[in-house]
């Protein structure tokens, strides 16, 4: 059984720190694997946020999409490196994605939270995160059941009735 990660003290503070800040400009970063010519194979490897207060913020999956991480990222450098290590059979493929609607709706939103698992004190597994903005949407990062990252609405789960007393009648 693969060992659970977690995010690191300086990481949970970089992500704390999100509170206030907007997002104006969404990269998602693909790795593209086209070593077999019949099929490509892609995934999602570098989510980059870009934010109103001209930072920027990058999550990985890691070469074993083992949890997310934040790095530093040059997509060039990595691009140059990963064409010349692979005779061009693996690329790094940019996109501008505001346009699509999970990040459409929280465009230029401010963050309000980032809510992460807690297992117990500092202890919080790095495979998904939260962010909920001030307009009550909220997107989930989380490791993608393949490989690299997902990224999706999310929607709190409604209350569950624990007891039929208080149901309303109609």
């Amino acid at each position: 059984m693969e060992e659970i990660q977690k995010f690191k003290p300086e990481e949970i503070k970089t992500l704390q720190s999100l509170v206030g800040v907007s997002i104006n400009d969404v990269i998602y970063h693909i790795w593209s694997n086209m070593s077999n010519e019949s099929e490509e194979f892609q995934c999602l490897d570098w989510l980059e946020l870009r934010f109103d207060d001209k930072t920027r913020l990058t999550f990985t999956a890691g070469e074993e999409s083992d949890g997310i991480k934040i790095v530093s990222f040059d997509p060039v450098t990595e691009r140059t490196k990963l064409l010349e290590q692979f005779n061009g059979k693996i690329d790094i493929k940019s996109f501008r994605v505001i346009k699509m609607d999970v990040w459409a709706d929280v465009l230029n939103q401010k963050i309000v939270n980032v809510k992460l698992t807690k297992i117990k004190d500092d202890f919080y597994p790095n495979d998904e995160m939260i962010l909920v903005f001030e307009n009550e949407n909220q997107v989930k990062i989380s490791l993608s059941h393949e490989d690299g990252l997902a990224v999706d609405v999310h929607e709190d789960e409604p209350p569950v009735i624990t007891s039929l007393d208080d149901f309303p009648e109609e």
